[in-house]
C-alpha cells in the first residue's frame, strides 16, 4: 500500500513547511490527485488521517482532495496558524 508512504511523505513536507514558516499548526491541506496516478484516494485519506495525529502540528489538519486529469499528486494549498509572537525564534524558543 504505497498510499501510506505517500501520506507520510506529505506529512513530513507539511511539518517542514510549518517549521519554515514558524507555524503552530496546519489547519487545512488541499491536494489534487490525478485519476491516472495509481493512488487509491480512500486509502491515501485513511493513511493521512491515521498518521496526522502523531504530529502535534498536523493533529487537526483537514485534508481536501480533488480528483484531476493526469497522473500527479500535487500539493495545492496549505493553511497554517502562526505561533504567538512570544514563542517565535529569538523570543523564548531555544
Amino acid at each position: 500500500m504505497h498510499e501510506l508512504s505517500l501520506a507520510q511523505g506529505l506529512l513530513d513536507q507539511l511539518a517542514a513547511l510549518a517549521r519554515q514558516h514558524r507555524a503552530s499548526r496546519i489547519v487545512r491541506v488541499e491536494v489534487a490527485i490525478g485519476r491516472q496516478a495509481g493512488i487509491v484516494v480512500d486509502s491515501f485519506v485513511f493513511g493521512f488521517n491515521a498518521i496526522r495525529t502523531t504530529l502535534e502540528v498536523t493533529r487537526e489538519a483537514a485534508l481536501v482532495v480533488t480528483a484531476t486529469d493526469g497522473c500527479d499528486l500535487v500539493l495545492n494549498r496549505v493553511e497554517m496558524e502562526d505561533k504567538p509572537a512570544g514563542q517565535r525564534a529569538g523570543k523564548g524558543e531555544a
